[in-house]
Parts: structure tokens; C-alpha cells; sequence
């Protein structure tokens, strides 16, 4: 809101006599842009008592107000990130309940899904929630899987920026693959491995192939488990990609299709 001229604090203080303390403005440029500033002022008298003029002091507050709105920022930045969290964890909750055999199964397979969870937010979080690179994001899903002997799991592919949401929901689907491979694949033997590759077309197309080498022979289950349909429709309805699963004699092979804003790939 503009002030007047006759209400500003100098003049103010002049045409009351009385003093002007912590007046907050912003003094704008022609060019639009303005520096945010805190104005005080004192009227002057002569020796009759009158007002003969007045002192104001000026002081730049402009990074101080900057602070505020950063931490405004932050603050509805994090309600809008506990709000999504506890939404997720809700349905985990919820679709984990019907296909869990026992209590303890349930409880077990929840907190590591949590803990996977916590993991993602964790390279999320160094990225202040903007992007996060695909390479990081894989090696902290995969680290409780990895081998401190031999090198079971295989990464290869060019440094890739991915948005919050997606990261998010690929740090799952990974968890998802690793934790299958841990319980039934490549991982559950000494001599198998897992090679993770990716590259982006020019359309803006992110593939993943996700391939297990060495493990026990598997066989299609012949009904989806839970980790087999979360992966399909987070992958599907989350990001609007395509997912196909093959479960190959040498191990199970998954080919992941996910479309990128033109600005994700750096």
C-alpha cells in the first residue's frame, strides 16, 4: 500500500509532535524492484516548545525480511512434505494390512518399507527437496544390500537430476526390486548381482533396466505379490510410466519407462 507523503514518518512526526518509532516500509526503484527498510522519527523543538523539524533514522532491514519469508517458505514447504509422508505411510499401512500373513510379518516388512522410506528422504533432504541424482538415490537404497567382498551390485549411467516426486517414488520401487532380489534373487546368493542401468532419450524419456545375474532360476509367481503391484502402480498411476517384469531363467529383469520434464535431465 503506497503511503502518503504527509503520512510518511518524517513528516509525520513534524505535523503531530510526537514520535514515530518502528515504522516498516519498502522504498521501491523505478526499475520495480525495492528495498525493504525500518524508518523511526523524532520531532525537533525550538525553545517555545513548538515543532521546528524532525529526525529520522533509516536502517535496511532487507535481509532480515528475506529471512522471513525464506522461513515462511520452509515452514509451509514442510507442512506440505508431513502432510504427503503421513498420507503415504497411511496407504502403505492400509495395502500391507490385507496381504500381510501375520502381525509380526506385517510389522517387519512396515519398518523396513519405513526405513527405505527414510532413506530416499535422507538424499531428498541434502537436495533441500528440489532434485536429487539418480546415482546417489540408488546406492543409499542399495547399501544394506551391498557386498563389502565382492561388487554384487553394478550401477552405470550418466549423472541424472530427478524432481522430489519422482525420486521419491522410484527410492520405493528400487527398495521394492532390492528386497525381492535379497529374499528370492540375485542377492540371496554369493556369486549373484545386480546391474542397474539407465539413459534418457531425446523426447525426455528416462529408461531403467534392472537385471539380476547368478541368482537361483525363478519362476513368475502366479498371483502379484505386494511388492510386484506396488511397483507396477506406483510406477504406472504416480509417474505415468510403464513397467515390465520378466522373470528370465538367468533372473528377474525389469524394464522401467518414465517420462521427465524437459528440465530434469542436467
Amino acid at each position: 500500500v503506497k503511503v502518503e507523503a504527509e503520512d510518511q514518518p518524517l513528516r509525520k512526526a513534524i505535523r503531530t509532535g510526537k514520535p514515530i518509532p518502528g515504522y516498516e516500509a519498502q522504498i521501491l526503484h523505478e526499475n520495480g524492484s525495492g528495498i525493504d527498510v525500518m524508518m523511526s522519527a523524532n520531532p525537533l523543538f525550538d525553545e517555545n516548545g513548538k515543532v521546528r523539524g524532525a529526525i529520522a533514522t533509516l536502517v535496511d532491514i532487507s535481509s532480515h525480511k528475506e529471512a522471513e519469508r525464506s522461513q515462511e517458505r520452509l515452514l509451509h514447504e514442510l507442512q506440505h512434505r508431513v502432510k504427503n509422508i503421513l498420507a503415504t505411510v497411511t496407504a502403505l499401512a492400509s495395502r500391507m494390512v490385507g496381504t500381510s500373513s501375520s502381525i509380526g510379518d506385517f510389522f517387519s516388512s512396515f519398518q523396513q518399507r519405513l526405513q527405505a522410506m527414510g532413506r530416499t528422504h535422507e538424499v531428498l533432504s541434502s537436495y533441500n527437496w528440489r532434485d536429487a541424482d539418480l546415482e546417489q538415490l540408488l546406492r543409499a537404497v542399495l547399501t544394506p544390500y551391498s557386498s563389502k567382498l565382492r561388487q554384487n551390485i553394478v550401477i552405470d549411467g550418466k549423472s541424472l537430476q530427478l524432481g522430489a516426486s519422482v525420486a521419491a517414488t522410484l527410492g520405493m520401487v528400487f527398495f521394492e526390486l532390492a528386497s525381492n532380489a535379497a529374499k528370492y534373487g540375485a542377492l540371496s546368493t554369493e556369486d549373484g548381482r545386480v546391474e542397474v542401468a539407465w539413459r534418457t532419450d531425446k523426447s525426455g524419456v528416462l529408461s531403467i533396466k534392472w537385471k539380476e545375474i547368478g541368482g537361483p532360476a525363478v519362476d513368475e509367481p502366479t498371483r502379484l505379490n505386494f511388492g510386484t503391484s506396488f511397483i507396477k502402480q506406483s510406477l504406472e498411476y504416480e509417474l505415468g510410466g510403464k513397467v515390465d517384469l520378466r522373470f528370465e531363467p538367468s533372473g528377474l529383469e525389469c524394464d522401467i519407462q518414465i517420462p521427465l520434464a524437459p528440465a530434469t535431465d542436467r
